[in-house]
C-alpha cells in the first residue's frame, strides 16, 4: 500500500480548545509521535509548534517517510469519515496523488492525531506535497511539507546490445 494510515486517533488531550484555535485548519508535522499533554494550555500549544516541522528525510532501508500529524479541523467532522488527499506542489499546480478515505471511531471530531507512511514508489522523492482533510468535498485542514531523499542514480552510459 502506498499510503498507509496506521491509526486515525481522535485526539483526547487536555489542552485540544486552547491549541485548536491556535492551530485552526492547520495540519502540523512531526518525525515523533505528538504529545497528548502539558502542564498549562500554553505549555501545550508551545511543544506543538516546538515539535512541528516541514522537512522529512527519507528512510534508507525502508524507502519510505513515517510522518506523524496533528490536524486541528476548521469545523467537526459531519460522521466518521473523512478523505485524506495527498497533492504534488510544483510551480504553483497541485496534482493529486493519493486519496484515502479514512475513519474516526466517534462522529463530530475536530482534532484528529494520526501516522502515515508515503513510499518512495507512488510519492517519488525531493517534492514538496501538500495534504488536504476533506469531509464531504470539504477542506477541513490543510498542510504542507517536503519528502527529501536520494533520487536514482544514473551512469549517463548506454548499452545498445543484443537485448
Amino acid at each position: 500500500m502506498a499510503i498507509l494510515v496506521a491509526s486515525s486517533l481522535v485526539a483526547t488531550v487536555t489542552w485540544t480548545q486552547n491549541s485548536h484555535k491556535a492551530f485552526q485548519g492547520r495540519i502540523l508535522f512531526s518525525a515523533q509521535r505528538f504529545p497528548a499533554s502539558a502542564k498549562s494550555p500554553a505549555a501545550y500549544t508551545a511543544s506543538l509548534r516546538k515539535q512541528s516541522a516541514t522537512n522529512f528525510q527519507e528512510n534508507k532501508q525502508s524507502k519510505d517517510w513515517k510522518i506523524h500529524f496533528a490536524a486541528f479541523l476548521k469545523s467537526r467532522l459531519a460522521g466518521t469519515e473523512y478523505t485524506l488527499k495527498v497533492y504534488a506542489v510544483d510551480k504553483g499546480k497541485n496534482t493529486l496523488l493519493a486519496s484515502f478515505p479514512q475513519f474516526t471511531d466517534r462522529r463530530g471530531q475536530d482534532t484528529l492525531l494520526s501516522v502515515l507512511t508515503l513510499d518512495e514508489k507512488q510519492f517519488g522523492v525531493n517534492k514538496e506535497l501538500l495534504m488536504n482533510i476533506e469531509d464531504q468535498g470539504k477542506v477541513l485542514a490543510a498542510g504542507r511539507l517536503k519528502i527529501l531523499g536520494e533520487g536514482q542514480k544514473y551512469s549517463g552510459k548506454v548499452n545498445f546490445g543484443e537485448e
